[in-house]
């Protein structure tokens, strides 16, 4: 844990936390810490898949399968059992504020530190592109 990933993670997670109203944040942050058991991230990915099954993508070659609440706008993506980061995964919740487009984004992790940093890297940058793709789209 010497990465320092926790501490900006935490300040990020404050952050949406204020954000959110109570039931976003339930949604958003189920747990107060990134860092959960295995047994939390059971039970967490059963309550979704319970709920969003329907909507369930698997991409076999990143090790994902990833769930969908369109009228929510929010997307839960877990790590399958050879992802190098399980058990771990990223939620995001796109919203508007003041004409652009915003992802909200929090995950959890059981398994490496590192792996999972990387992966929820990855996928802010990928919140970036979206913004900027909306952007261009709406000059």
């Amino acid at each position: 844990m010497t990465s320092g990933f926790l501490p900006r993670f935490a300040c990020s997670v404050a952050w949406l936390g204020a954000l959110a109203t109570t039931t976003l944040a339930q949604e958003l942050q189920p747990f107060p810490a990134p860092q959960i058991t295995v047994e939390q991230w059971t039970r967490y990915a059963d309550e979704v898949r319970e709920l969003h099954e329907a909507s369930a993508q698997v991409y076999k070659d990143k090790q994902i399968v990833v769930f969908s609440d369109p009228p929510t706008r929010t997307f839960w993506v877990f790590t399958l059992k050879d992802h190098p980061a399980h058990p771990a995964w990223i939620t995001r919740q796109m919203f508007e504020d003041g004409g652009q487009v915003r992802v909200r984004q929090i995950g959890y992790f059981a398994g490496s530190e590192p792996e999972f940093a990387k992966l929820f890297r990855e996928y802010q940058e990928r919140n970036e592109q979206l913004r900027e793709d909306v952007e261009k789209r709406n000059r």
